[in-house]
Parts: C-alpha cells; sequence; structure tokens
C-alpha cells in the first residue's frame, strides 16, 4: 500500500487554494492611485514634443515595472492581465478606453489642435486605469471562487 494521495482529495486541496487566493488579495487603494498616475503620464505625455515623450513613456514604464516587481514582492507572484478568461475582457476594454485617449493625445500633437485634449485624455486613462484595475480584480476574485466550487 502507498501514501499516493487521493486524486479527488487532491484538486479538492487546489480548488480550495484557488479559493482562498482570491481572498487574501487585498491591495492598497494607493496602488490604484498608482497605476492611474502611470497611465496618464503616459497617455497625456504622448502629446509632448520631442525628446519629453519618450522621456514620459519612458518614465512610465519604469514605474510600472516597479509596480509589478512590488506586487511579486508583497504576494509572490503576478497574473497577466489577459490570462483569466473573463477578467481578460476588463483588461482588453481598458485597454481600448486607454488607446482611445492615446489616439487623442496623438492627435493633438501630430495634428495641431487645442491644448485641452491631451488633459482630458490623460484624466479619462487614468480614472479608467484605477477603475478598470479594481474591476479586474473582482471580476479574476470571482473566477477564482467559481472555479473553487
Amino acid at each position: 500500500m502507498t501514501n499516493e494521495p487521493n486524486p479527488q482529495e487532491a484538486l479538492d486541496a487546489i480548488q480550495s487554494a484557488r479559493a482562498e487566493v482570491g481572498k487574501s488579495l487585498n491591495y492598497p487603494f494607493a496602488w490604484d492611485l498608482g497605476y492611474g498616475a502611470v497611465i496618464a503620464v503616459m497617455v497625456g505625455g504622448a502629446s509632448l514634443p520631442q525628446p519629453w515623450s519618450i522621456v514620459t513613456l519612458a518614465l512610465s514604464m519604469v514605474a510600472l515595472a516597479l509596480m509589478v516587481r512590488w506586487w511579486r514582492a508583497r504576494v509572490g507572484w503576478w497574473v497577466g492581465g489577459f490570462n483569466p478568461p473573463r477578467a481578460r475582457w476588463v483588461a482588453i476594454g481598458l485597454m481600448v478606453v486607454v488607446l482611445g485617449c492615446l489616439f487623442l493625445s496623438l492627435t493633438t500633437r501630430f495634428g495641431g489642435g487645442a491644448w485641452w485634449p491631451p488633459i482630458v485624455g490623460a484624466v479619462v486613462a487614468g480614472l479608467s486605469g484605477m477603475i478598470g484595475g479594481r474591476l479586474w480584480m473582482h471580476v479574476y476574485r470571482r473566477e477564482l471562487q467559481e472555479r473553487a466550487q
């Protein structure tokens, strides 16, 4: 007789662990503020002349990398936004909004025009990032709980 675990018990343990992961993913509101600010700078900075548009893009990318690094240090892992099937649609929706705002900034930069569209685009993109991040986490948690049942 061997001490191998029962496959059903192992599956139940995995599902239980998945359900607990969603409950333990509480993070500070400052994360949302930081993420929104990074997205706003990225979108608004695209309207700036060279070299400032490249500088804001580079700083935004570094800030995002540091945020992911912080998350991994705190939680121990990172889930990409497009991985969970239902949460993926939240990420796609957020991407569409941010790309639309980015297009608004770029058309102002290259097409000439009013000074305010990049500011509006940056604010909308930043708020969308904050709301979209929380919505993504809500959908992800729900998905983990449903898989556990």
